[in-house]
């Protein structure tokens, strides 16, 4: 056995090891809810089939992602993060954990708590809304970089 040799582990490798993984967050797709360099996450290894709302982690190639479960299909679920603006399939097979609760410097949020369900069905719910305005601000963007390219 070497000593001082540093063994870096998969997270789903902790959570078959450990039943859950804490660590932090990076990226911006659950914003404003998860802020990079902000905030740290304990996800449960996961057990059953997710619900809506939850927030699932999973593996899309090597990369961990974890976004909002919008829909259960048969096969498995429909994602989509916070902060974006596109659907996701994801098999139920590629879900390795679900969010239970996550530290906001030094705030505990619990995924039961009221407060908490409240903002993710908000969120979800609003997402229509969010969209139109965004699609504006694209277009306009848009208008904004032909104008300024033709100067």
């Amino acid at each position: 056995m070497q000593t001082g040799a540093t063994v870096k582990l998969k997270i789903e490798d902790v959570l078959e090891r450990e039943g859950k993984y804490v660590g932090p967050t990076t990226g911006v797709s659950m914003l404003p809810m998860l802020k990079t360099g902000r905030d740290s996450i304990v996800v449960l290894k996961k057990t059953a089939r997710l619900s809506p709302y939850d927030v699932a982690l999973y593996r899309r190639g090597e990369a961990y992602v974890l976004h909002r479960v919008l829909k259960l299909t048969e096969t498995g679920y429909i994602i989509r993060g916070d902060n974006c603006y596109a659907d996701e399939i994801v098999p139920e097979e590629a879900v390795i954990g679900v969010l239970t609760e996550y530290f906001r410097g030094d705030k505990h949020i619990l995924c039961t708590d009221k407060r908490y369900l409240k903002y993710a069905k908000r969120r979800v719910r609003n997402y229509p809304v969010r969209r139109f305005f965004k699609r504006i601000v694209w277009k306009l963007k848009g208008i904004a970089k032909r104008i300024l390219g033709r100067k």
